[in-house]
């Protein structure tokens, strides 16, 4: 025993007589990757058991029909949800409400104390911030105009603007139906679309539709609205290009209707049954300038899916007063103005740009808006995903990309890495400073980009921000499904990424011929999905999906 001691002895001696300045920095080195993990472990944002199964299957199903799919919200046996449950003013907080309507949304945030804002972006320097009363305002005039120019059917042909959400709002206080048409259309599919509609009025961008060709094409066409920017209204956009339209369309301009209601009231119209809000009318297209399949939303599938986007983010993720909401695709997508109407509902500000729409590039439509919270298309993120993944390529950046997705895996959101930062693109500066959350959507049955979920890692990771992933379809306002904030994890499984589990105001089934498929834990068929948000309470969406042992809804 003495000479094993003895040994020991020696061989630490030789060990410490050998031990110099490099040696201490391995040592270092050791004890930082064994402590590391142990001394700043964090539990992941979710429970993992929340992402195990997200969504729950009936007990019981149909010959060639799946299980009924539900989201956890609402569990069999219980309504789907309906609506804001809007309460009167002064009613007790436990008492139900009602659904109410978009006019509804408008008076919530304009009674707020938490002072949202509205601010039109046109690039870094032009920022117009605009008030809700002076909004209130223009809601009457543009309203109390198209009521009286004996116009029903209004549409609008313009990129996102704070006129656009104010026809909208004029339409449905004054009992009109809005049709929202695809902007940056060619001039005959813009007239296409118009008679498609059965067109009375249009109101749109100035210079952006031949007067001619309205004329001699859209014969429901009475009036045309310009709305001009403030470098031209100094043109006078009320002449016609030639004579023989004159006097056949009757043609105003925007800015001159406000300046002659410039005494006009800012108190709204109440809500009664004399003035019920129309339906609001969508286009659905698979591709730029091509047919379009006519899709009309009432107010209780909007409000519906409104309610149903709201509280399918966790409470402490929703939207708030903190929160500047960028829409960066189009509000003729039902789930864009789903979500800024939601926006408004909860009392966030929102910075409206015309840089909106499938595949824009969003480092340039976040310039000057500095958002919290971005809504885009599934065409932008590939876009930006293809074009700053690559610039990644110094050994630090690897590392560092490598280090996130690795905490990813572990179910926690990467924080901010000063030196990922350093040697990172400085092109994907859109992830850094205050942007916390983006809402993508893809279109079914279109020829838009899918992400996969490698790609949705990545996106994570540059962009500092959490994703959620959506599917959208031409008969559901808002969305089918939605990916849950906190689910990080990346799957091997080859194409798309899941889209998480259905809304609370829809249920979703498969159907197939043969019924192996729509049986057993991963069911694959054609998706139908009913519930409040679907226009005739049911619909086949005409694509396939699977959902998968964790009960999300993917592309089959």
């Amino acid at each position: 025993m003495a000479n094993m001691i003895e040994q020991l002895d020696a061989l630490i001696a030789d060990t410490l007589s050998a031990w110099n300045l490099y040696t201490t920095l391995i040592a270092l080195a050791l004890f930082a990757f064994v402590a590391y993990p142990l001394i700043f472990w964090a539990e992941p944002d979710a429970h993992p058991l929340l992402l195990a199964r997200q969504a729950a299957a009936s007990p019981v199903r149909q010959p060639r029909e799946s299980a009924v799919y539900r989201s956890t919200e609402v569990p069999h046996g219980y309504a789907l949800k309906t609506g804001l449950s809007v309460r009167e003013p002064g009613a007790p907080k436990w008492t139900a409400g009602k659904d109410g309507d978009l006019r509804d949304i408008w008076r919530e945030a304009v009674n707020t104390t938490a002072k949202p804002t509205i601010v039109s972006v046109h690039g870094k320097e032009s920022i117009f911030e605009h008030d809700y009363t002076t909004l209130s305002k223009l809601i009457n005039i543009i309203g109390s105009h198209l009521q009286k120019s004996g116009s029903q059917r209004i549409a609008i042909y313009a990129p996102n603007s704070v006129q656009y959400l104010v026809t909208i709002f004029a339409c449905s206080f004054y009992g009109l139906t809005p049709i929202l048409v695809p902007f940056n259309q060619d001039h005959d599919g813009a007239c296409k679309l118009l008679e498609q509609t059965q067109a009375q009025c249009v109101i749109a961008t100035a210079g952006s539709l031949p007067l001619a060709s309205l004329t001699e094409n859209v014969p429901s066409l009475r009036q045309v609205v310009w709305v001009a920017d403030s470098a031209s209204k100094h043109m006078d956009w009320q002449g016609a290009p030639e004579h023989e339209t004159r006097g056949k369309l009757d043609v105003s301009v925007w800015h001159n209707l406000v300046a002659e209601a410039s005494s006009a009231s800012s108190e709204l119209p109440k809500n009664d049954e004399t003035m019920v809000p129309g339906n609001l009318v969508f286009l659905w297209q698979k591709s730029i300038n091509g047919p379009a399949e006519v899709v009309e939303f009432t107010q209780k599938n909007m409000v519906a899916a409104i309610a149903a986007l709201i509280s399918a983010l966790p409470l402490r993720q929703r939207l708030g007063p903190s929160d500047v909401v960028l829409p960066a695709d189009s509000f003729s997508h039902s789930y864009v103005l789903c979500l800024t109407m939601a926006a408004l509902f909860s009392h966030a500000s929102l910075a409206l740009n015309s840089v909106a729409g499938p595949g824009v590039d969003l480092v340039l439509a976040s310039r000057g808006a500095a958002p919290t919270v971005i809504i885009a298309s599934s065409q932008s993120l590939a876009n930006l995903h293809q074009a700053h993944m690559p610039g990644s390529s110094s050994g630090l950046g690897k590392y560092s990309h490598s280090h996130h997705g690795r905490a990813l895996a572990a179910g926690r959101m990467p924080g901010e890495d000063l030196l990922y930062r350093a040697f990172a693109p400085k092109s994907i500066a859109i992830g850094y400073g205050k942007l916390r959350l983006i809402l993508a959507s893809e279109r079914a049955g279109t020829e838009a980009d899918a992400l996969s979920s490698a790609a949705l890692r990545d996106l994570r990771i540059i962009t500092r921000s959490r994703i959620c992933y959506a599917l959208t379809a031409s008969s559901v306002a808002g969305a089918v499904a939605q990916s849950n904030i906190y689910d990080y994890r990346h799957v091997d499984r080859p194409g798309h990424s899941h889209f998480g589990a259905p809304l609370s105001s829809v249920e979703i089934k498969l159907v197939d011929k043969d019924d192996n498929k729509v049986d057993g834990t991963t069911p694959s068929g054609e998706i139908v999905v009913s519930g409040p948000a679907v226009v005739g309470g049911e619909s086949n969406l005409g694509v396939r999906g699977i959902f998968h042992e964790d009960c999300t809804l993917g592309y089959a």
